[in-house]
């Protein structure tokens, strides 16, 4: 019992952090779903974020990186926003991922990066992108693999290394 007490204090004492997975995007100004993200880690322990699927108007999946159909217009050679690497060299440091960069796909605008997740809420994460001393935290959901489409759920991240399009 002693031994499962220490255990449990060690886990709860050391917080929570960001980690590979699948995340649910919501979209600042609708507050409805964007896109899904998958975080993978490559190079020996480095975070990057790839867009796998991106959602219609109607809430449903309405691309996947396997049939992509939109382009980030203002990111440099124009690519297929599913499929797009929009995180790189997230680091992790302690609680956080922290030293990376994420990419704004509508504007193609690159800014310093920090991962986290809060001890009570193990079923999202906070993304902020920074400039200086100001910046916008988003709130993305944890996903499992049964909430992916059927063709996503089989994904492979493990050769990943981000494409950057800057």
């Amino acid at each position: 019992m002693k031994k499962l007490l220490t255990i449990f204090a060690i886990v709860f004492a050391t917080g929570a952090f960001a980690k590979p997975g699948f995340y649910q995007t919501i979209d600042d100004e609708t507050n409805k779903p964007k896109s899904i993200i998958v975080v993978y880690e490559y190079d020996g322990g480095k975070l990057g974020g790839r867009i796998i699927a991106l959602y219609g108007d109607d809430g449903k999946i309405s691309e996947t990186l396997n049939g992509p159909v939109k382009t980030a217009d203002k990111v440099k050679g124009k690519p297929f926003i599913a499929g797009l690497d929009m995180i790189w060299d997230m680091k992790k440091d302690g609680d956080e991922y922290t030293g990376g960069r994420i990419m704004d796909p509508k504007s193609g605008s690159v800014y310093r990066s920090v991962m986290w997740q809060e001890k009570n809420e193990a079923d999202k994460i906070r993304v902020r992108g920074k400039v200086g001393p100001f910046g916008r935290t988003q709130v993305w959901n944890v996903l499992s693999v049964s909430d992916l489409p059927a063709e996503l759920q089989k994904l492979d991240t493990s050769g990943w290394t981000p494409n950057i399009a800057e």
